[in-house]
C-alpha cells in the first residue's frame, strides 16, 4: 500500500520508504517498527481516532515477538518526526496527546495511492530495531489557506524556533548561557530557559508532571529535565491557534557532561 501526504511524501508500507514524489534521492527506509506505527497512524487519520499507546504496544511490538516500553515507542516517534521533517514537514505531524495516545496532525492531507507515477527506491541500508538506535526521520501539517493564521502561526515558530537555539547554545558553547533551576522531580533537577515567578512556580510544576507521565517513566540524580511551556497570555490570539511546547530528559556521564538527550514536541498542549 502506498499513501501520498500533503500531495508531497510518499509512504511506501510494502518496504517502509518514505520520499519526496518524483525524488528517489529523497528516500528514507524506516525500521520495521517505525514503520509500523506510521502505518497504525495513517489508518487511525482517515477515521479521526487517536491511537493509544497500549493499542501499539500490541500490534506492533507483542504481535511480532517484541517486548514494549515507552522508551522505545518514544524513540520509534522521534525518529518518525526527524524523518517527516526532513521531508519538509512539520513536527507537529505527529501529535502527542497526554493521557490519551498519539495522532497525525487533522490538517495533514493523506490519500491512498494505487499506481504513483514514480515510486521511491530505497537507497539506504534498514536500520534495526533497537532501544538506543539514532532516529532518522519526521512531518509538516498542511498550511493554512488563512492570512491571518499564517501570521500567527509563523509567530509562534519563530518563538518556538528562538527556544530550541538556546537549548542548543547552552549544550555546545563552552560559555554557556545559564539555564534556571526550577526545583526538583523525584531526584532529578528541572530547568526553564526563563526564570518562573513563585506565584507560577507551583503551576508549572504540576503542568510538568502532567506531561511526563507516559512519556518519562523515571527520572533519577544523574539525570536534568528542560522544560519550556510558552503561553499566549492574550485569551483572543490565543482561541484556536497552535502552540507548541518542548521538554528534554538529558543524561550526565560519570564527569557531569550531557551524554544524551530524549526530546518532546508537544502540539497544542494543556494541563487536564
Amino acid at each position: 500500500m502506498k499513501y501520498l501526504i500533503n500531495h508531497s511524501v510518499l509512504f511506501d508500507t510494502a518496504g517502509y520508504q518514505l520520499g519526496l514524489l518524483n525524488n528517489n534521492a529523497s528516500v528514507i527506509k524506516l525500521s520495521n517498527t517505525a514503520g509500523r506505527v506510521l502505518e497504525a497512524l495513517i489508518a487511525a487519520h482517515g477515521e479521526g481516532n487517536t491511537v493509544t499507546r497500549e493499542w501499539l504496544f500490541d500490534s506492533v511490538w507483542v504481535k511480532y515477538g517484541m517486548q514494549p516500553s515507552n522508551g522505545n515507542l518514544n524513540q520509534q516517534i522521534s525518529l518518525l518526526r526527524k524523518a517527516l521533517i526532513s521531508l519538509h514537514l512539520d513536527a507537529t505531524a505527529i501529535v502527542t496527546l497526554p493521557k490519551r495516545g498519539l495522532k497525525l496532525n487533522d490538517r495533514l492531507l493523506i490519500t491512498q495511492e494505487e499506481n504513483p507515477p514514480q515510486p521511491p527506491a530505497a537507497s539506504l541500508p534498514q536500520p534495526q530495531d533497537r532501544e538506543d538506535g539514532q532516529p532518522d526521520g519526521a512531518f509538516t501539517a498542511e498550511k493554512s489557506s488563512s492570512t491571518k493564521e499564517i501570521f500567527i502561526n509563523g509567530v509562534l515558530g519563530i518563538a518556538f524556533a528562538a527556544t530550541l537555539l538556546m537549548a542548543y547554545v547552552y549544550f555546545n558553547r563552552q560559555d554557556r548561557q545559564p539555564l534556571f533551576l526550577l526545583d526538583k522531580v523525584d531526584s532529578c533537577d528541572i530547568y526553564t530557559l526563563r526564570p518562573v515567578p513563585a506565584r507560577d512556580k507551583e503551576s508549572m510544576l504540576e503542568q510538568l508532571r502532567q506531561v511526563m507521565r507516559g512519556n518519562i517513566e523515571k527520572c533519577t540524580a544523574h539525570h536534568f529535565i528542560l522544560f519550556s511551556h510558552n503561553i499566549v497570555t492574550n485569551t483572543t490570539i490565543r482561541s484556536g491557534i497552535n502552540q507548541r511546547n518542548f521538554m528534554a530528559k538529558c543524561e550526565r556521564d560519570a564527569q557531569g557532561n550531557i551524554a544524551s538527550c530524549l526530546n518532546f514536541y508537544f502540539y497544542n498542549w494543556d494541563a487536564q
